[in-house]
């Protein structure tokens, strides 16, 4: 079984050899720990194919480097460390009146990744693992561009501004998602931060009424073309899960240590493939060894024993130590052979 069939599998219940290897690590982590962890995963290589990075315009503008930059949207970056991504510090359409962003024009697709170079490597590098397109974000680029308070008014206050600017985020998204299915990928990936440690940041209504029928619509497109939808957001978002699973989310990245493994196999496990998201607050760089271990098992027992349904996801930080990412990777491997047989 080659990468690809084994996430595909996954994806949709239909026993796969293995969990599939979505684990990936950061810059930082890499300026760090340089050839160990390029070996490590030699020893353990992800099913996803890795292909960004040469096409992306963004990683071209010095993404994780420290000091400022201006992305192709017009928003300014300030970035304080090295091998980490920096922070939205100016914001083009923070004092925008409604006829100033009725003007604005988001950049086209091709400002953002160069597609001709990307179809080229995918035709020279065949398809043997699972090619995922990145749909990027709709919420936070929201917010990027108006200011994070300044958003939450408007959508408080369900002003016009938010609704003429979601309708061209949702034109944009609609053209770039249309040059990912041109080529020859597997998935899509939307990326989106809606929770807190708690909750939602905003409230459940106002999030069904403005954002949940625009993913929907993006949703749908992807499917269209016969790929599957994948999902991420940091945060709390368990309010929202049920609906993310009807408008046709296939597999699901969250902070599942967060959320609660045991209610996330109650409630969801069966409906929706989840990625697994070890713990990155305190698990991954502060625990040991045998306690990754311990938890990559109950993950494994609670979300992958449903014929599938489990992606192993963890971020390999600047902060995490190389021995713990070694304990995640190699307890994926080990434990997570189909039918699993995890007692405890």
């Amino acid at each position: 079984m080659d990468s690809r069939e084994r996430v595909v599998r996954a994806i949709e219940f239909d026993e796969p050899d293995k969990v599939p290897n979505g684990c990936y690590w950061l810059p930082g982590a890499l300026k760090k720990h340089g050839q160990k962890l390029i070996n490590l995963f030699l020893e353990y290589p992800r099913d996803f194919a890795d292909f960004l990075g040469k096409v992306h315009r963004y990683w071209r503008l010095n993404l994780y480097e420290q000091g400022v930059y201006v992305d192709p949207w017009g928003c300014v970056w300030k970035n304080a460390q090295s091998g980490l991504v920096g922070m939205v510090a100016g914001h083009p359409l923070r004092n925008a009146t409604l006829e100033e962003i009725e003007e604005y024009e988001p950049p086209t697709p091709s400002k953002l990744l160069d597609f001709d170079e990307l179809r080229k490597i995918i035709k020279r590098n065949g398809h043997e693992k699972y090619l995922l397109g990145d749909g990027e974000h709709l919420f936070q680029r929201l917010f990027w561009l108006r200011g994070f308070e300044k958003t939450l008014m408007d959508i408080t206050s369900e002003s016009p501004e938010l609704s003429v600017l979601l309708d061209k985020l949702l034109k944009h998204k609609f053209d770039f998602i249309k040059q990912w299915l041109d080529l020859d990928i597997d998935g899509v990936i939307f990326y989106d931060d809606w929770g807190t440690n708690h909750r939602l940041m905003i409230r459940p209504l106002l999030w069904r009424k403005y954002f949940k029928p625009c993913y929907k619509k993006m949703f749908e497109l992807v499917h269209k073309a016969d790929k599957h939808v994948f999902f991420h957001s940091d945060g709390n978002v368990l309010d929202i899960i049920p609906d993310l699973i009807e408008i046709g989310v296939d597999a699901l990245n969250v902070q599942v240590s967060l959320i609660g493994i045991d209610i996330l196999s109650e409630r969801f496990g069966g409906k929706i493939c989840f990625l697994s998201d070890i713990d990155r607050q305190r698990l991954l760089p502060f625990g040991t060894p045998k306690e990754i271990e311990r938890h990559v098992k109950h993950i494994i027992r609670k979300l992958g024993n449903f014929n599938g349904g489990l992606i192993a996801w963890g971020e390999i930080n600047v902060d995490v130590p190389l021995e713990n990412a070694k304990a995640m990777l190699r307890a994926f491997n080990k434990f997570g052979r189909y039918p699993i047989n995890i007692t405890k």
